[in-house]
């Protein structure tokens, strides 16, 4: 909350522009709840309960690794996408993290592929060479795996294949709905709050 207000305050004062108060505090608090979100899964690590082979708290990447956690929320074909990713490292602390409201797609895992796309691409160009990708779609996890039984989706599977490749060390894990509530969190927020601005922030502060 401080850094939203000493940002609010360099627009004052360099740019002559002000928000306004209720537009600092909805910023503020998301960040809070953020925050709250990140530190909440962190310290649950220990118990990590297992349902059906899928971790129901986060899991941190192998040492050395970056762990990106996904989320694509899909309604219909007549809505915009809410899609955000956000990056942790062994010792579970927020690298970064993004939102974007994508162009309506046909279905689920249309945007869900899209939306890889765009966290992949994202990551590379932040240089990240060796990354754990999880994900909450086991449909999504299924194709990337075997995408001969997935013809309908062939262009966007090699997309992804190629862009893949340019990684030094990538993997993908399914993830519960409960270990990528933060992730899930984050893109819910467009469609359910109209939050259609991008944004890509360094640890827990947002650059709005």
């Amino acid at each position: 909350m401080l850094w939203a207000i000493w940002k609010n305050r360099n627009s004052l004062l360099y740019a002559e522009t002000q928000e306004s108060i209720a537009v600092l505090m909805r910023r503020a608090l998301e960040e809070a709840s953020l925050w709250y979100e990140v530190n909440k899964g962190a310290s649950g690590e220990k118990q990590t309960a297992l349902h059906m082979g899928v971790p129901q708290s986060w899991t941190p990447p192998a040492q050395g690794m970056v762990k990106c956690n996904f989320h694509v929320n899909w309604r219909s074909d007549r809505y915009h996408v809410g899609g955000a990713w956000i990056t942790r490292n062994y010792n579970g602390e927020v690298g970064m993290h993004a939102r974007d409201a994508l162009t309506p797609k046909s279905d689920k895992l249309s945007a869900d592929m899209y939306c890889l796309l765009w966290v992949l691409k994202s990551l590379r160009d932040l240089r990240i060479e060796e990354v754990h990708i999880g994900t909450d779609s086991q449909e999504l996890y299924d194709a990337i795996q075997k995408p001969y039984r997935w013809p309908r989706y062939r262009g966007l599977l090699q997309q992804i294949t190629t862009i893949c490749s340019e990684f030094v060390g990538i993997e993908f894990e399914v993830e519960s709905v409960q270990s990528n509530k933060v992730a899930r969190e984050i893109s819910r927020s467009v469609l359910r709050d109209g939050r259609f601005q991008s944004y890509l922030a360094l640890g827990l502060k947002v650059l709005w």
